[in-house]
């Protein structure tokens, strides 16, 4: 505040030249000096002011300009995998099979439905099997598989048809799977059991399935080569998109005995041998890891370097003996013993 000084009124004090509370100074020196701190005051305050909004506003340049750029890279992502990648993949990183930036806001994701061939090129499709080497008739389940309900089976309509193109024998097969029309009375869904031999509502069997798989993860053959292999063997018809469709379903149904192999390694007392190797993923580092004994072995693929991997396949509370090379990841394993590596040593 701002301070006004009268020496001349009529309280006039004898001692306003020379105040002792001020130690001899004057009255009008300290208002004089008041004000001009008052001033200096105002002008600090507005250059607080000043800085601050510029900071204000060079933060909001700042996020905006980070938006922008997590957009562009987002974009450049999805644009370099966008013509190889899989339906799954663009769903993970925010597109669809039609759009390679369907996050952004003003593009609405209407339509799902799965991207066809592009603009010029043909569509492929199976051919459906005309004849059929012999046919199995299926009854329906007992039980509802879904809420395990009580089944009625229905004599109208007729049994739902499944052909199904398999190699049984060494010979290319078409077989016909007849399902008797059942009904959850619980939760009102049509339910159908698998048959011998069969998969629900897969066009190819599960030993024309496996064939591929041993020829692609154990003979280690290309996936664009065993579809030619089959197709000149057989004559059996599929797509290298069909066979990675395979390899994806082996690993859901593979899935617990995986898990059962970490427990079983976990709760082992005797030597666990654990190791990780670089491997590229989409240009980008990543590891595979092992952790093996005498009688099991478990791979696992991640992103991570770090220890916790391996203590997460063994377990917090792993008491058997950890053989391993001088990686310092391992240090904090939790183990019985542990053994370093003598090659590694």
């Amino acid at each position: 505040m701002r301070f006004s000084f009268y020496p001349q009124h009529e309280h006039n004090c004898p001692n306003v030249s020379h105040c002792p509370h001020l130690g001899g100074a004057a009255l009008g020196t300290l208002v004089l000096l008041a004000n001009e701190q008052e001033l200096s005051r105002r002008a600090m305050h507005a250059s607080l002011d000043a800085a601050r909004a510029r900071g204000d506003r060079l933060f909001e340049e700042n996020q905006r300009l980070q938006k922008e750029l997590d957009q562009v890279k987002l974009e450049l992502k999805l644009e370099r995998r966008h013509k190889f990648a899989t339906n799954k993949q663009k769903q993970e990183f925010g597109g669809t099979a039609d759009t390679p930036n369907a996050s952004a806001a003003d593009v609405p994701v209407t339509d799902k439905k799965k991207r066809g061939a592009p603009v010029g090129h043909p569509g492929w499709f199976r051919k459906t099997p005309t004849q059929y080497d012999w046919a199995v008739d299926v009854a329906a389940p007992k039980e509802c598989p879904h809420c395990s309900g009580i089944v009625r089976v229905f004599e109208e309509p007729a049994p739902a048809e499944h052909l199904q193109e398999d190699i049984i024998e060494g010979r290319y097969r078409v077989v016909l799977y007849r399902h008797e029309a059942a009904r959850c009375e619980a939760c009102g869904k049509w339910v159908q059991k698998a048959g011998d031999g069969e998969i629900l509502n897969s066009r190819i069997g599960p030993h024309l399935r496996s064939t591929a798989i041993y020829l692609r993860n154990v003979i280690g053959i290309s996936y664009r080569k065993i579809p030619q292999a089959i197709e000149e063997l057989f004559g059996i018809t599929f797509t290298p998109a069909a066979l990675i469709g395979f390899e994806t379903m082996l690993a859901d149904k593979a899935k617990p005995i995986v898990d059962d192999i970490a427990k079983k390694l976990g709760s082992s007392d005797d030597a666990v041998h654990a190791d990780e190797t670089y491997w590229p993923l989409n240009g980008d580092r990543a590891y595979y890891w092992v952790h093996c004994d005498a009688r099991f072995c478990h791979f696992q693929f991640d992103t991570s370097r770090s220890g916790q991997v391996s203590r997460d396949v063994l377990g917090e509370h792993f008491t058997g003996t950890l053989v391993t090379d001088c990686y310092a990841g391992y240090e904090a394993h939790s183990a019985g013993a542990k053994q370093k590596c003598q090659a590694h040593l």
